[in-house]
């Protein structure tokens, strides 16, 4: 690939390009829900208000008479591992060959999307101030494997993108009818407004989520300082990340 087409590639496939690509597969799975006689309303990128003046960006809601699924969407790529109790899970990638032939295995770590999602939900609950089920689903992209997965709350769900029809249908047929037609769409009307927000409130959010991580943290594997880095290959090119300072000689990872 020469430097045009490297660019080119950059400038297509940013971060938030990726992410809304992912969300929208997403929409077009539920779709397919829909289409299978599980109707509900589906709402995309809602900045939520918190109590203290920031807000909680929710990827996406599928508001059913089941109650509300409340979806984040995870681009990685690699083996996947994470226990809902842990701080962080871990993605798992194929590096390539060292200079003997040996193969070579990246470890990169980022927050647990489980607990992301609790605090989205909590937020949620709070903005509507209504006691309904809240479903926390974490869906993967198809370029990743769930290897190890542990999970323990009854309403906490984690797939590919490819098993979120077939899991929706699952739940479906679990859990009982808990809203009517006129609840489902005075919630929607609620959150509807949330959705198209300008890029003052989003760029207010990003500003919200850098100031919390402006402080020094100690790397858990070597206790070297973890400083922000920039992907620059990979699919996760373009994404922040910290990385430890003893680099290469520690190949801790956390992502933002």
């Amino acid at each position: 690939m020469d430097l045009f087409e490297s660019f080119i590639k950059r400038l297509i496939f940013t971060p938030e390009s990726v992410g809304l690509h992912g969300e929208k597969m997403i929409v077009r799975k539920l779709g397919w829900v829909q289409f299978c006689g599980k109707r509900g309303k589906i709402l995309q990128n809602i900045y939520v208000p918190r109590e203290n003046g920031e807000t909680s960006e929710i990827d996406v809601l599928y508001i059913t008479q089941k109650g509300i699924f409340v979806i984040e969407s995870k681009n990685y790529s690699g083996y996947i591992f994470g226990s809902e109790n842990n701080h962080n899970w871990t993605s798992t990638l194929y590096a390539g060959k060292d200079q003997l032939g040996r193969k070579k295995v990246e470890h990169h770590q980022f927050y647990n999307p489980v607990k992301q999602n609790n605090t989205h939900i909590k937020t949620l609950m709070h903005y509507l101030n209504v006691d309904i089920p809240m479903l926390s689903l974490i869906v993967f992209s198809e370029r990743c494997e769930l290897k190890s997965i542990t999970l323990f709350s009854p309403d906490v769900f984690v797939c590919n993108r490819g098993a979120l029809p077939r899991l929706v249908r699952k739940i479906w047929n679990v859990y009982p009818d808990v809203l009517n037609e006129m609840q489902i769409s005075t919630i929607f009307n609620a959150l509807q407004p949330l959705t198209n927000q300008d890029e003052a409130t989003k760029t207010k959010h990003i500003s919200d989520i850098q100031s919390k991580l402006n402080y020094e943290e100690t790397c858990p594997w070597c206790g070297g300082t973890l400083v922000l880095r920039t992907a620059k290959r990979g699919i996760n090119a373009g994404h922040q990340f910290w990385g430890c300072i003893n680099y290469p000689k520690c190949k801790y990872t956390q992502n933002l």
